[in-house]
């Protein structure tokens, strides 16, 4: 609490005031009741702030109606005469008072603080000041004044915000308008490959700034008040579709122009001309400003840019007829694989029976797994000779794009998987466990089929060293931060798995991470599946540990737009 500069309370009150008061509550009797016929008494009560008296012992010997706001809620101010101090006053005030009774009783000293009660909208702000009753140099009391500040604080505040918004707006308007001239200023003198120039209502040169002096060499007296367009006789800056963009951009606001202007020296430039037309506050035409941007480099590099992609459209299309030729021949090539390579295969196994048969049972040991292995190695290569062409005639097969129920066709592929002799198990053997939903995709049923073919044969194929085998099924909808939504599917097992370092490699054609003699395969499938579901728009990933399992997983969009179908037509496979 510290002494304010001003007071606008007395200092000090006459003592008459206080014995006035002091005689009456003396002839009023125990409790003292003022008598409310007496001057002071209505001075006090008439006061317009809140004034308690308090005397030597700190009892209560008055309170006018506006000192409520100092008194505990259950008193009022008759009822509060007679009291101490602190039974009387409420115990926020008491605290705030306290700290300055002893020296105002002891020295007579006057004290004021402001207070504040509550935050935001809801605080009030009072003034509290203690008096003390001093009469021939002895104190025989205190006096506490109450001033409710709260109008008064918040139309300051008001005020001062109000002022200082003012200001700022002032200081705003004065820097926007500072800021404008320095960058017209600057803009005009910067301007190297463009000047800006304006016409009066009548079309005639009215201003002529340094940038278009720079860049079309006419100094500001030579063209000042001329009008275009360009004539032998007398050069002019303005093109000759001059007046035609003046009348459209005084209809519509804004027109454009290109082609050549003419400079002072008689030298040409490709220009780009915007005309705007000027309008002020009250609707009145000022003029047109004109734009002019010299676009010479740029009009040379779009004819160079035109004899380029004439040149690289003969290019292409000698590639094309390259590429096509190329393809003609990779055609037949598959065909003569599909057709030629056959014959010698199904010779070969033909032979390897009449064998059998010419020798006879039974046959020595080592002759039968001679004979046994030369079999096995033929029908090896003709299952690689059917992944290559499936390889082939995937890239260029037209997709069949429609709703596909992802669950229907992993049932249907599942069902396919275990009956491959190679690959069933006792239901006691093998755990699967299968989502009740999948979302639909938009794809080719057929194509997407093979995919969950080749992992879910993985899956049955490499968990054979397990007992029992796990396998578990699922996807859902993705939303990527930015991308379109996708449906991810995963077949997840506890097979023997693989290096996660080499997973790349699983999807290239004939790459294998096991030996054949552990796990029989062409290394054809996961590249299968990996060329269908780019072909989707998709991806596909793997996730493994060696002996810990191994998870496949591919996303497919949701709405897919399939590529147009090739020219040629489709290599067909022969079958075996």
């Amino acid at each position: 609490m510290q002494l304010l500069p001003r007071d606008p309370w007395p200092t000090h009150l006459p003592p008459a005031f206080f014995a006035a008061l002091h005689a009456d509550h003396a002839a009023a009797g125990d409790p003292p009741v003022p008598n409310a016929q007496t001057m002071a008494w209505r001075c006090l009560q008439a006061l317009p702030d809140g004034v308690v008296l308090l005397d030597r012992e700190l009892r209560v010997v008055a309170a006018n109606p506006r000192a409520q706001p100092l008194l505990r809620p259950h008193l009022t101010p008759p009822s509060a005469a007679g009291l101490l101090w602190h039974e009387a006053l409420d115990d926020l005030w008491l605290d705030t008072l306290l700290p300055w009774v002893s020296p105002a009783l002891a020295h007579g000293e006057a004290s004021r603080v402001a207070v504040q009660r509550g935050t935001g909208d809801d605080a009030r702000h009072w003034q509290v000041t203690l008096l003390p009753d001093t009469t021939e140099g002895s104190v025989r009391g205190l006096f506490v004044l109450l001033r409710d500040e709260t109008a008064q604080q918040r139309a300051a505040a008001h005020q001062a915000d109000q002022e200082q918004a003012l200001r700022q707006q002032l200081q705003q308007q004065d820097a926007h308008l500072l800021w404008q001239q320095t960058r017209w200023q600057a803009l005009s003198d910067a301007l190297r490959d463009a000047a800006i120039y304006f016409l009066d209502n009548d079309g005639a040169i009215h201003d002529w700034p340094a940038s278009a002096e720079r860049l079309l060499g006419y100094r500001a007296d030579e063209v000042l008040g001329s009008r275009g367009p360009d004539a032998p006789d007398r050069p002019h800056p303005l093109p000759a579709d001059a007046a035609q963009a003046l009348e459209r951009a005084t209809l519509l606001g804004q027109s454009e122009s290109t082609g050549w202007v003419r400079r002072a020296d008689g030298s040409r430039l490709w220009a780009h001309s915007v005309y705007t037309a000027l309008v002020g506050p009250g609707g009145e035409a000022l003029g047109t400003a004109c734009l002019v941007r010299d676009m010479t480099d740029v009009h040379r590099l779009e004819e160079l840019l035109r004899e380029l992609n004439a040149a690289l459209e003969r290019k292409v299309q000698e590639r094309t007829r390259a590429l096509q030729a190329a393809i003609d021949d990779l055609e037949a090539f598959a065909s003569s694989v599909s057709h030629d390579l056959r014959a010698p295969l199904r010779h070969i196994t033909s032979y390897v029976q009449l064998l059998r048969e010419d020798l006879g049972e039974p046959l020595a040991p080592d002759v039968a797994e001679d004979l046994r292995t030369i079999d096995e190695a033929a029908v090896h290569m003709g299952r690689l000779i059917d992944g290559l062409l499936a390889f082939a005639r995937l890239g260029r097969a037209a997709l069949r794009v429609q709703p596909v129920d992802m669950l229907d066709l992993l049932r249907a592929s599942l069902n396919r998987v275990q009956h491959d002799p190679a690959l069933r198990r006792p239901a006691d053997q093998c755990q699967l466990r299968l989502p009740d939903q999948l979302p639909t995709v938009q794809g080719d049923p057929l194509l997407l089929a093979q995919v969950w073919d080749n992992l879910l044969a993985n899956a049955f194929k490499y968990t054979r060293p397990r007992t029992p085998a796990v396998i578990e099924v699922g996807g859902h909808v993705a939303h990527g931060h930015g991308a379109a939504p996708e449906a991810v599917f995963w077949v997840r097992d506890n097979s023997v798995g693989f290096d996660p370092a080499r997973a790349e490699r699983l999807f290239g054609m004939f790459q294998r991470l096991h030996r054949a003699q552990d796990f029989e395969g062409t290394g054809i499938g996961l590249a299968l599946a990996r060329r269908i579901v780019e072909r989707h728009g998709g991806r596909i990933w793997a996730d493994a540990q060696p002996d810990h399992g191994a998870t496949f997983y591919f996303a497919l969009p949701l709405a897919f737009t399939p590529p147009p179908a090739p020219d040629a037509p489709a290599v067909e496979a022969t079958p075996a």
